[in-house]
């Protein structure tokens, strides 16, 4: 600790590194690695009446994987999509009574971006009868980080992030831990594909690292995701 003191006093830009130094001595590598993003252990603990929330951050997106839940659920045409923002509240709430009484999925994506529509989410939402809805149903949100969601909203949920490793073997773990058996030992020339994909692997991970230099790593920012590797494998 008397260290990490003489680093903050010299070299503050050392000081992050130092601490995580610090809690891996003294508490342990699990308190410094993100745990594994488990959607089907959320989904177990969810009810129908309350709402799954995913907390967005850069370079993380959970469509792939709440996809990936419906489709080993049998849910890949009972999972509805839509993007909030001008005049997509009306569809939005239709959609949710559709859920309510069909048992379907719902995702309302983008929930910071529709600030006017929030309280009407907060109304549907408390006034929602357990009586009358299927078990089956769920409504998944996808936000960012917003003073504009609602409290109660986001009392009542699950709260889920998907924050992206730090690091680049941190990436490359995850990157191939979300490649599916079948898929990366599916091509019939396996060495070149693998190859191939260890490479886009490695350039997936060195982007995501790269962007937390801002401009020193990138002269125009883009947020670079999971999506992007899986548009480009």
């Amino acid at each position: 600790f008397q260290r990490m003191l003489v680093v903050k006093s010299f070299r503050e830009d050392f000081l992050q590194l130092a601490v995580r130094n610090f809690v891996r001595a003294e508490l342990g590598v699990s308190y410094i690695v993100s745990p594994p993003f488990d959607l089907a252990g959320c989904f177990k603990d969810s009810q129908k009446t309350t709402p799954l929330i995913f907390i967005l951050s850069s370079g993380a997106d959970p469509t792939d994987a709440l996809l990936k839940l419906a489709k080993d659920h049998g849910y890949e045409d009972r999972l509805h999509f839509i993007s909030l923002g001008q005049g997509q509240g009306e569809k939005a709430e239709k959609l949710i009574k559709l859920g309510r009484e069909t048992g379907d999925w719902v995702c309302l994506q983008n929930c910071h971006l529709a600030a006017s529509w929030m309280s009407a989410l907060e109304r549907i939402q408390e006034q929602q009868d357990p009586n009358s809805t299927d078990d089956m149903y769920r409504l998944w949100l996808t936000s960012m980080p917003s003073p504009i969601f609602p409290v109660p909203v986001l009392q009542s949920g699950i709260k889920i992030t998907n924050e992206p490793p730090k690091g680049l073997r941190a990436n490359l773990n995850r990157t191939f831990q979300d490649i599916e058996p079948e898929v990366y030992e599916g091509c019939s020339k396996p060495r070149e594909y693998k190859k191939l994909l260890f490479a886009l692997a490695f350039f997936h991970a060195a982007i995501l690292e790269r962007r937390k230099f801002g401009p020193i790593g990138w002269n125009v920012p883009y947020e670079w995701m999971d999506s992007d590797f899986q548009v480009s494998r």
